[in-house]
């Protein structure tokens, strides 16, 4: 009885982990599908009502599309690239001497030295940046230079859309109207009141999500280059280190130990593919 009764509890404890598991799941996916829709609902506000409206569409439309373009891409990449032990330990470069035994369950084996357990994924990340919950995956290695080219295509959306919403507010707003024009759920309660047009209301969400982005997109850009400028060594291959623990390489030199010797296609070239993947024969994100 006593048998039967413990084999229950394992078999309780263990749907209760998987069904975890599974709203776990859910909730990564529904993350990723808002982060989608919110950056296709900002473009769309964008260029079919701001942009036309203020007049400067040939000005704004290009770059729009340019960094939309580069967001979207490298924002799938980094939810799709795996910088596990598990995958992306069997790169040539990963397989140095000195490896250690995680004990996490996720693990349990040998991972490489220069990896970190990510308590989120359960699983050993090489290099580990952190874990990002707008894209429910770790930021490592091999989706690292992705990760950094979205963070700076983001500055440059936001600061775009940001430009385009100052010449809407300063020729089509009065100063009686600027602050509740940004102020988005006066606007929402205000459309319901039929106060408001649709647009209008629109407009102001895409103004306050707009600023809100370009903020966040700041503090993200100087927080992640800052790191990798100044302090933080991402890739272990026997590189100077100074007393301080700062890295004794020019700022050139730390670009390329995240994004390589090619480090400027990553910005031009949709396709190309970082170190960790073209050593793992990887001919596809998707």
């Amino acid at each position: 009885t006593t048998t039967n009764l413990l084999h229950l509890l394992r078999f309780e404890i263990g749907s209760m982990a998987d069904d975890a598991q599974t709203r776990k799941a859910k909730v990564q996916k529904f993350v990723v599908l808002f982060t989608f829709f919110l950056i296709i609902f900002t473009t769309t506000v964008q260029v079919f009502l701001v942009q036309r409206e203020i007049g400067y569409t040939g000005l704004f439309l290009p770059p729009t599309m340019i960094f939309v373009s580069m967001l979207l891409i490298n924002y799938w990449k980094c939810v799709k690239i795996d910088s596990s032990a598990k995958s992306a330990g069997k790169a040539p470069s990963v397989q140095t001497d000195g490896w250690r035994y995680c004990p996490y369950s996720g693990c349990s084996g040998s991972v490489p030295v220069n990896s970190r357990h990510c308590h989120q994924c359960d699983v050993c990340i090489i290099q580990r940046d952190h874990h990002c919950h707008f894209t429910a995956n770790c930021i490592g290695q091999n989706n690292l230079p992705f990760f950094m080219v979205l963070i700076t295509s983001l500055f440059g959306l936001t600061l775009t859309y940001c430009s385009a919403n100052l010449i809407y507010i300063t020729t089509h707003e009065t100063p009686g109207t600027i602050v509740l024009t940004v102020v988005a759920p006066i606007q929402v309660l205000w459309y319901f009141l039929g106060y408001v047009t649709l647009s209008h209301c629109l407009i102001s969400l895409n103004i306050v999500v707009s600023f809100a982005a370009f903020l966040g997109s700041v503090i993200l850009n100087y927080h992640e280059y800052n790191l990798l400028f100044h302090n933080k060594p991402y890739l272990t291959k026997s590189m100077p280190i100074a007393s301080s623990g700062v890295l004794k390489m020019s700022k050139l030199d730390r670009i390329r130990e995240v994004y390589g010797s090619k480090w400027y296609k990553f910005f031009i070239d949709p396709t190309h593919q970082s170190t960790l993947q073209k050593q793992l024969g990887v001919t596809k994100v998707m």
